[in-house]
């Protein structure tokens, strides 16, 4: 067991607050971290019928201009009754191949808009929020070059 506690464990970003259709955030990843959902009536762990855990990614991003976000990314299958998109995780995997790569990286792009709704069938439930991204990964850092190389010839 580590006698430290990574900076990243200590510090808070607020959420991102999707509120209405259109809102959207972009920025630089600069860490990425899973749990587990929680029940938000009692705060106890949320698990599948199948005694799994239910998982979630917070993604926090650092927009160019203001503070570090939080973009807490779950799971789902929905289709749209309004508008359009998929539960967050799942537009940010489709950005994520639509751009080409492999995985999100610490570094990348993200840019994700809340964009459509499937209506809830539970009284007194919001609509599940839908989502569209974009992902563009991290600039690989330039090769270093001796300067005796430089001068070789």
């Amino acid at each position: 067991m580590s006698d430290s506690i990574p900076l990243t464990e200590l510090e808070a970003s607020a959420a991102a607050k999707f509120e209405n259709i259109g809102d959207k955030y972009v920025g630089r990843i600069m860490a990425m971290k899973q749990q587990q959902q929680t029940d938000p009536k009692d705060g106890t762990p949320k698990f599948f019928a199948s005694g799994d855990p239910m998982m979630l990614w917070i993604i926090t991003i650092q927009p160019e201009h203001g503070d570090e976000l939080a973009l807490w990314a779950k799971g789902g299958n929905y289709t749209a009754t309004t508008g359009t998109g998929a539960s967050m995780l799942s537009a940010i995997g489709q950005a994520v191949r639509a751009a080409g790569a492999t995985s999100v990286e610490v570094g990348g792009l993200l840019a994700v808009a809340y964009t459509g709704e499937q209506a809830s069938n539970t009284p007194g439930f919001n609509p599940a929020k839908l989502f569209t991204a974009q992902y563009q990964a991290p600039v690989a850092a330039p090769q270093a070059v001796q300067v005796d190389d430089l001068f070789t010839q």
